[in-house]
C-alpha cells in the first residue's frame, strides 16, 4: 500500500476542517472609558501666576487613565504661604475635584462635582463647603488658563483669580 494517499488524506481533511472552524466575530470598537478626562488634558502641565500676593503655580500631570493629580502653591518672598494637592478622578462617568488643603479641613480632602465641563471650561461645585464653593478653570488660549475660587466667605460672596499662563508641558 502506497504510504503517500494516507499521508495526503490526512492533510486534506485538516486543511478542510481548519476552515470551517468558527470564525472569531470582530469586536465592536470600544468608547474610550477615561474619554471625559482625556478631553481635558489641556489643564495638564506647570502654570504660573504673580501678584502682590506672591507668585502662585499650579503643576497638574497624568497619574494613571483615570487620574490627574496637582500640586499647588504660593510663594511670597521666600516663604510658602499656601500649599495643596489635587486630583481629578474619573469614576464611571462623573469627575470628581478632590482638595487637599494644608491647615483647612482639618487637613481632610474636600470633594468637588463637575457640574459642567468641555473643551474650553470647567466648572467644579460644592455647596456644603464653606469657601470655595466652587472652582472654575477656563482655557484662555494653549498657554493660558485663567483658575478662580468663588462662594460665601463670613456672608459676602468672594472670588479669588489666578491668570495663569503656561510655563512647561
Amino acid at each position: 500500500m502506497n504510504l503517500k494517499l494516507p499521508l495526503m488524506i490526512s492533510v486534506v481533511a485538516c486543511v478542510l476542517s481548519c476552515n470551517n472552524a468558527p470564525k472569531e466575530k470582530a469586536m465592536p470598537a470600544q468608547a474610550d472609558p477615561y474619554e471625559k478626562l482625556d478631553s481635558i488634558s489641556w489643564l495638564l502641565g506647570a502654570w504660573t501666576d504673580s501678584s502682590k500676593m506672591g507668585k502662585a503655580t499650579e503643576t497638574w500631570h497624568r497619574e494613571n487613565d483615570s487620574t490627574y493629580s496637582a500640586e499647588s502653591f504660593i510663594v511670597s518672598r521666600k516663604d510658602t504661604i499656601f500649599y495643596e494637592q489635587a486630583k481629578l478622578e474619573q469614576r464611571n462617568q462623573e469627575i470628581q475635584l478632590v482638595v487637599k488643603t494644608k491647615r483647612q479641613n482639618d487637613n481632610e480632602a474636600v470633594s468637588f462635582k463637575l457640574r459642567s465641563g468641555n473643551a474650553e471650561a470647567l466648572v467644579f461645585g460644592n455647596p456644603q463647603h464653606d469657601f470655595p464653593t466652587q472652582i472654575t478653570y477656563t482655557k484662555i488660549g494653549s498657554d493660558s488658563l485663567y483658575a478662580e475660587i468663588s462662594g460665601l466667605a463670613k456672608g459676602q460672596e468672594r472670588k479669588v483669580g489666578f491668570p495663569f499662563k503656561k510655563i512647561a508641558q
